[in-house]
């Protein structure tokens, strides 16, 4: 639950972003969220020479596109806002915050904001579970968090997954560039396809080469024309649900 001090509205709080067009800066309630996703990062993300937090560049499907983040957590959030198929649109570093809580002047660069088919937002904060209870980061966060149901955005402060979930996701992104994909293999194996197959059988059953049948059916799950309980380790005998239809 978000409690605290009012805040105040969300015309008296700052937002600046970089719109397609150029930098924006306005209030909170004259931002246009479909800007934002789809403009570029407010802020660089820094990179040193013995850096902890292990930065880098995240190619997302869903975008076709090549994005920052800050950490591997953060890296983790966006494999899985890529695999979600409801996410629509990514941008990292979207908008900077300012303004008063209470008697505290807050500022704050939220990490990601996603576009969902539905035509909502959600604004994520990605953060170790441990400093989430810090006063100074709880405060901002909870700021945040009551910005966001003004707005009518939705607000998710995330500090990780289930590790087998991850590292699955983890593996299957490997398959997700569809023209590396022998097409012959991939239509070969959706027609073999059948709910109740182990990926082992699948691979059988395809009638094409082995390690194409392999990367087909990997490359079929992350895009959810097949599924299995990813929360079980990958292996050969797991076992498929085929979306009906399934398309390659």
């Amino acid at each position: 639950m978000l409690v605290g001090v009012a805040s105040a509205g969300l015309e008296d709080v700052e937002a600046r972003f970089v719109a397609e067009s150029g930098q924006v800066i306005t209030t909170l309630g004259k931002v246009d969220a479909a800007e934002v996703v789809h403009g570029r990062p407010v802020r660089t993300i820094p990179a040193y020479k013995g850096q902890r937090s292990r930065p880098g560049v995240l190619w997302v499907a869903t975008t076709g596109t090549h994005v920052p983040y800050e950490s591997l957590l953060e890296r983790d959030r966006l494999l899985m806002a890529d695999f979600d198929p409801v996410v629509r649109g990514v941008a990292v570093q979207p908008l900077a915050l300012s303004g008063r809580d209470g008697q505290t002047l807050r500022r704050h660069v939220p990490d990601m904001l996603l576009e969902r088919a539905d035509g909502t937002y959600l604004l994520v904060d990605v953060k170790p579970a441990r400093l989430c209870s810090m006063p100074d980061a709880a405060a901002v966060l909870n700021w945040t968090g009551r910005l966001c149901a003004d707005k009518g955005w939705g607000y998710e402060v995330w500090s990780g997954a289930d590790p087998v979930l991850l590292r699955n996701l983890r593996f299957l992104a490997g398959f997700r560039r569809r023209r590396y994909l022998d097409e012959v293999a991939l239509h070969g194996t959706v027609r073999a396809a059948r709910t109740g197959m182990t990926i082992a059988e699948l691979e059988a059953m395809s009638g094409v080469d082995p390690a194409e049948a392999r990367a087909a059916v990997l490359a079929l799950l992350w895009a959810g024309s097949l599924t299995t309980d990813l929360a079980r380790p990958l292996s050969p005998a797991s076992v498929l649900q085929v979306d009906e239809p399934a398309a390659a």
